[in-house]
């Protein structure tokens, strides 16, 4: 039996603090979002003395239909943000005075030349589109390269998203976001409708084939495309071990969209770092399902050379192979490796990193979801107090943050029969395995996506 690697006492209880710290502490999750993609474009201008723009521009979306008066006593709020070197950066979300605003045809308009509130010289709301204007000093410019830009955008706690993945041009000087096709944009919304609970995956995967047809290095839609099969996945076969034709299918659909989005969105130096994990689980789980061992290897490899490119964000891969990998394996042995002594020591890389480490971006209930997989890894490794520790605080959080009750109960159940799975995870017949969270159901994305 291979053991882990050994943590030290203190390492194990300072995860247990983090953690546990986290319900009381954590900042407040997102409230509930709305994307905003059509007919969206972006450009950023940097220079050498500090100086820069950003202007952002998004069409007549869906979300912009109804409208929410910005004006007093109103509260607007607004951030331009960019994901670069693993870390989002940008000023925090700045409130806007609501005297500036004044009504237009169609909408408002926010106006302040001067840029006294971080550099935004103008925002144009309307049923229209959605205009933004900010500019240096008070402006913190984005400089490329860079992985994705976002606009975030609230009114009275309302959140208005736009984030750009596919640009033209991408360097130190200037970003420009390529404008998506209509097909591209709706396919976008139909895919976060999808995980936010509104189940629009067939309407979603016809839309994305479309705009790559129209469009084959649109990155961002082959990468869609990936997610949306790998979603479907988990929702079909609770164990890729024993994959179902069905399942088999979307898995190899999966690895066919992430190989063509890998290259457009991450070059190995320059992009979204993130990318070549989520292509590197699919590799995985299909090697799985197809019961090829080359590919297994190739594809958990992938993954660990995808947590040390970006360790905030992609050391949660491996983890993908914790509902497959046997307790006393080489690959369970480095997942444990990463809970109890990698993870501790990233924790100070949290700090302002609301989207990425807790509830702050399109993962409205990340620190719930993630406290539940815990749970499930710690259980296979037998772990029975720790595993009870993580289900329990997910229904914590769950119940204050407004997780959908069906998985605050269900966090609670899992926590009740902890000693009961890790058992069966401990004998030698692996066929009794009881499934992660809601593979085969709901499927794991939903417990962390679902608004």
């Amino acid at each position: 039996m291979i053991t882990h690697p050994a943590a030290s006492g203190v390492r194990r209880s300072l995860l247990l603090l983090v953690l546990c710290s986290t319900v009381a502490a954590a900042p407040r999750p997102a409230a509930a979002f709305e994307i905003l993609t059509r007919d969206k474009d972006a450009r950023f201008a940097h220079d050498a003395s500090g100086g820069g723009w950003s202007h952002v521009r998004i069409g007549a979306d869906r979300a912009l239909q109804n409208l929410s008066d910005p004006r007093c006593p109103a509260v607007s709020k607004i951030r331009i943000s960019s994901y670069k070197d693993n870390r989002v950066v940008g000023e925090p979300l700045a409130e806007l005075p609501c005297a500036a605003w004044r009504k237009i045809p169609g909408g408002f308009l926010y106006a302040d030349p001067d840029g006294s509130v971080a550099g935004i010289e103008k925002v144009r709301y309307t049923t229209h589109g959605l205009e933004v204007y900010a500019a240096a000093p008070g402006h913190t410019p984005v400089v490329g390269p860079i992985g994705f830009a976002q606009l975030s955008f609230e009114i009275d706690g309302r959140r208005l998203i736009a984030r750009f993945h596919n640009f033209a041009r991408n360097d130190e000087v200037s970003v420009v976001a390529k404008r998506p096709s209509r097909v591209a944009a709706d396919g976008e919304a139909a895919f976060w409708d999808t995980l936010g609970g509104t189940n629009r995956d067939r309407e979603a995967l016809e839309l994305l084939a479309r705009a790559t047809q129209r469009d084959p290095r649109d990155g961002r839609s082959h990468f869609l495309t990936g997610m949306m099969h790998l979603q479907r996945f988990e929702r079909i076969d609770a164990d890729p071990r024993h994959a179902s034709d069905a399942g088999r299918l979307e898995l190899l659909q999966a690895v066919q969209a992430f190989d063509r989005a890998s290259p457009l969105l991450w070059d190995g130096v320059r992009g979204d770092s993130r990318a070549p994990g989520f292509a590197a689980a699919a590799t995985y789980k299909k090697g799985v399902a197809f019961d090829e061992p080359d590919t297994i290897a190739r594809g958990f490899a992938a993954m660990s050379d995808a947590a040390d490119i970006n360790p905030l964000f992609n050391g949660f891969i491996p983890f993908g192979a914790g509902p497959i990998a046997t307790p006393d394996s080489e690959q369970y042995a480095l997942i444990l490796h990463l809970l109890d002594d990698v993870f501790p020591t990233l924790f100070a890389d949290c700090v302002g990193q609301d989207e990425i480490c807790f509830n702050g971006g399109l993962a409205p209930h990340n620190l719930e979801g993630t406290f539940v997989l815990f749970g499930d890894l710690y259980t296979k490794a037998g772990r029975i107090e720790k595993a009870q520790s993580y289900y329990s605080g997910a229904a914590q959080m769950g119940e204050t943050n407004g997780w959908n009750p069906s998985f605050t109960a269900h966090a609670r159940a899992l926590a009740a029969s902890v000693p009961e799975r890790a058992a069966l995870y401990q004998n030698d017949d692996p066929s009794d395995d009881p499934p992660f969270t809601d593979l085969g159901g709901a499927g794991n994305c939903a417990y962390c996506h679902r608004q």
